[in-house]
Formats: C-alpha cells, sequence, structure tokens
C-alpha cells in the first residue's frame, strides 16, 4: 500500500492533456561527492595530532562486527560508551579504548597467522 502511494505520489495530472510528468524530471541532482567530515573530535594543529589521527583511522578500518562489545566488556563500560570514548579525543576513557582495540585486533591478527 505504501509503494503505491509513493508512486502516486511521483507522477501527477499535468494540464487539460492528462499527461504524467514526473515531478523530479526539472530539479538538478547533484551527483558530485563532497569529501566527508572527519569522525574524531579533534581538528589536528600540530604534525604529531595529524600523526595520531592517521593511526586512529588505520585502527578504525581495521575493527570489525562486534569490538566495540568487547571492548565495553574489557573496560566495564557500554559498547556505545566505547565507540564514543574512541572517536572523541578527550574523553577521560579515549587512551583505554585504543589500548584494547589495538590489543583485540593484534590478537586477531596472531590468531589468524
Amino acid at each position: 500500500m505504501f509503494v503505491i502511494k509513493k508512486l502516486l505520489h511521483l507522477y501527477c495530472y499535468h494540464n487539460k492533456s492528462n499527461t504524467k510528468i514526473r515531478h523530479d524530471m526539472n530539479e538538478n541532482e547533484n551527483t558530485v561527492k563532497t569529501p566527508m567530515k572527519s569522525k574524531f573530535f579533534l581538528e589536528p594543529k600540530t604534525k604529531k595530532e595529524e600523526k595520531y589521527l592517521k593511526e586512529l583511522n588505520d585502527l578504525l578500518g581495521k575493527k570489525r562486527y562486534g569490538d566495540w562489545q568487547v571492548i565495553g566488556e574489557m573496560l566495564e563500560i557500554s559498547a556505545a560508551s566505547a565507540e564514543k570514548a574512541f572517536l572523541r579525543v578527550y574523553q577521560k576513557n579515549h587512551f583505554e579504548v585504543v589500548e584494547a582495540l589495538e590489543k583485540i585486533i593484534k590478537n586477531r591478527e596472531n590468531l589468524i597467522k
């Protein structure tokens, strides 16, 4: 039922000729991709901060499904808190979460070898 309403919404009868015209035919579509904003709450001001953010992005790329839950259990915090602490560099648990994630990734790589 919802799909039918949605389809009917896309078309309308225009003028007296009763011809169907799509609403979005005359609208411009932006196809240019804009760069994504960084997920981390830190604007790098020095080379050391840029290097640290690159390391965090590398860790985030190696993270797998379920890692936040494991970190939460390790640090006795919730999985959502672990994820937010990782992304918020100035939060009190940030360095503990980063260290725990590094351990998990290192152990996973050693087990796979």
